[in-house]
């Protein structure tokens, strides 16, 4: 659903924000090259990544007598046909969409990331699920449950793809995101924070390629299947939008081909503008967008 596209940039430093970021900087990256990074604690960023969710459905749960669960092993290596290239091949894959805190108790994420009946009741969302912490077990209470969807719309048409979902209980520990009323420009530098392919969060640096005067917009950056609902932040730390549709990360017939003739994959990536972005949708035009309710 989504693909590998980027190019040079260079994301300035922010300036600071309550509660939230410091400063967001990175290195120029190289076209053609995926540039996704790990997160950890120590990054300047670390706010923004404890509030982006994994959403995860209940029965990938297995929980022993003591109250821990972990995730089933399945590894990116042994799910696709991949070349050894490939960058995290030994990781898990866990979750299904990302999501990011709007409020104490409430997540942002991509509408069509609900089940077609429009439930939300078999969700759990981790928050700042890193590579770090899938290798540990955890207790049930790090998880958060659905109890109703407040707000939703996919009609693409219009650039709107977003739901609003109410969990079962304020997330312990984290502040809900700022949502940006600045205007979007062609060329602004972004962050992107997302899992993708249900990998653990992944980071990487983005510039926007196309604003349109409609619900959604476009940018260059690397995101997958997975990453739909992720956030995207200015270079001052405040959420811009959420990742609605992209290119495909790769095709199944070159999977069946693979499959009979031998061989690996590699993810697609993008070649002298052959791509033309991934669609977010813009979250300062979400109707009743409000914070810390």
């Amino acid at each position: 659903m989504k693909k590998i596209c980027l190019l040079f940039l260079l994301l300035a430093a922010c300036s600071e924000q309550k509660s939230l970021v410091t400063e967001v900087a990175g290195e120029a990256v190289i076209y053609g090259e995926d540039t996704r990074k790990e997160v950890s604690s120590g990054d300047r960023y670390y706010a923004l990544a404890a509030a982006t969710a994994s959403l995860v459905q209940d029965y990938n749960l297995k929980v022993d007598a003591s109250g821990k669960f972990r995730f089933p092993v399945r590894t990116l290596k042994n799910s696709f046909p991949l070349c050894k290239n490939e960058p995290f091949l030994d990781q898990p894959l866990v979750g299904f969409c990302t999501g990011v805190l709007i409020a104490p108790n409430r997540v942002l994420t991509a509408g069509h990331c609900l089940p077609h009946e429009g439930g939300c009741e078999h969700i759990r969302f981790h928050f700042g699920w890193t590579a770090e912490q899938a290798a540990k077990s955890n207790s049930l209470d790090t998880l958060y449950s659905c109890t109703a969807v407040i707000q939703t719309e996919n009609n693409l048409r219009k650039g709107f793809d977003y739901a609003i979902l109410q969990l079962d209980r304020d997330v312990a520990g984290v502040a809900p995101v700022k949502v940006s009323t600045d205007k979007i420009s062609t060329h602004d530098a972004v962050l992107s924070l997302s899992y993708p392919l249900g990998l653990p969060l992944k980071a990487d640096l983005g510039k926007v390629s196309n604003e349109s005067s409609f619900g959604g917009f476009k940018v260059e950056v690397d995101t997958f299947s997975g990453s739909s609902g992720s956030p995207l932040f200015n270079k001052n730390g405040e959420l811009i939008g959420i990742l609605s549709s992209g290119a495909e990360d790769i095709l199944e017939d070159d999977i069946y081909r693979i499959q009979k003739e031998g061989g690996c994959l590699n993810f697609n990536r993008c070649n002298d503008g052959t791509c033309f972005g991934e669609t977010f949708t813009k979250t300062s035009l979400i109707p009743d967008l409000k914070q810390n309710k």
